[in-house]
């Protein structure tokens, strides 16, 4: 039988540990699990804690700070509208040469919920807002994946002979409009490694939202997906899941989380070479890139020969 891998989940508290102790980073670095979820006390129905740390701030910090350690980012359309979502993503991709992705969930605790009628990244303020759904949460996912896609990377070709840097025709709207009205594209190219790993994330009572073709989610966490959510101290399933995600409650140091997770892979689990990009750890195949027929953002460059 195969062994299931490991992986990581840090609340806040946790965050301010790692992020504090170059020991700690260095730590992390070297473990052989397959990814950490920066914030999942954010997202599995937590209470908040007395402090925390903003998700993808952490991951830029890992990024820059490590050169091995895989990490899932977590965000949800309670505090951010999925075009933000979207360039931190690609950015942290970029950073981390594909080392990072993306659990969505549906409500964040420590986000303030914005109007009754439209609590969905309606609390910022800016106007709009939608339904806090698990189909709005689905629908900043499509979102997410279309606009890393947007901006193809082999799109930029720096031909020093026609003097054009860009296929700038391939740039492409990505005309979205579900719980969320996006012409496009993306500000930012898709990373050299593709479009991140998006996860998604189901709460015990999660209610399920539609998918279709286009499906964007890689990998699915917590009592309904493949890596099921284990406290620090209990026992993990007996079978039927590909990874465990092991936690630890507030009550445990970070050291406390290591220590188990070096104990366990010795033991139980299936060590995940360190480095590398996410999606290759995973063995997850690269989703489908964007429809032919998807609409140009820009002419057809020509050529500049003065350059």
């Amino acid at each position: 039988m195969t062994k299931p891998y490991l992986a990581l989940g840090l609340a806040g508290p946790h965050l301010v540990e790692l992020t504090s102790s170059r020991a700690l980073l260095a730590r992390w670095d070297a473990l052989e699990v397959a990814f950490t979820v920066l914030g999942i006390d954010r997202i599995d129905g937590s209470v908040p804690a007395p402090v925390t740390l903003t998700s993808s701030a952490v991951g830029a910090t890992l990024a820059a700070a490590t050169s091995n350690g895989r990490f899932l980012i977590t965000a949800t359309p309670q505090r951010d509208h999925p075009y933000n979502i979207a360039r931190r993503v690609a950015s942290l991709a970029h950073l981390s040469r594909g080392r990072s992705g993306l659990v969505i969930g549906i409500r964040d605790a420590y986000a303030p919920l914005g109007p009754t009628d439209a609590p969905a990244w309606g609390g910022a303020g800016l106007g709009g807002g939608a339904a806090l759904t698990a189909q709005t949460a689905y629908d900043a996912a499509l979102a997410v994946r279309a606009l890393e896609q947007s901006w193809p990377h082999d799109s930029i070709i720096a031909d020093t002979q026609s003097g054009i840097l860009v296929q700038s025709d391939r740039i492409v709207h990505v005309d979205i409009d579900n719980s969320f009205s996006i012409a496009g594209p993306l500000n930012a190219p898709e990373p050299a490694t593709g479009a991140s790993v998006i996860a998604w994330y189901h709460a015990d009572d999660a209610d399920l939202p539609l998918r279709g073709d286009d499906d964007p989610i890689d990998l699915e966490l917590g009592a309904l997906g493949c890596v099921a959510l284990v406290q620090l101290g209990g026992k993990p399933p007996a079978a039927g899941y590909s990874g465990i995600l092991l936690r630890a409650g507030l009550d445990r140091t970070i050291s406390d989380l290591f220590d188990a997770a070096e104990r366990l892979l010795a033991e139980d689990f299936a060590p995940t070479p360190v480095g590398g990009s996410l999606r290759s750890a995973l063995d997850l195949s690269q989703p489908k890139p964007l429809r032919p027929a998807a609409r140009p953002a820009f002419l057809t460059p020509k050529p500049h020969v003065a350059l």
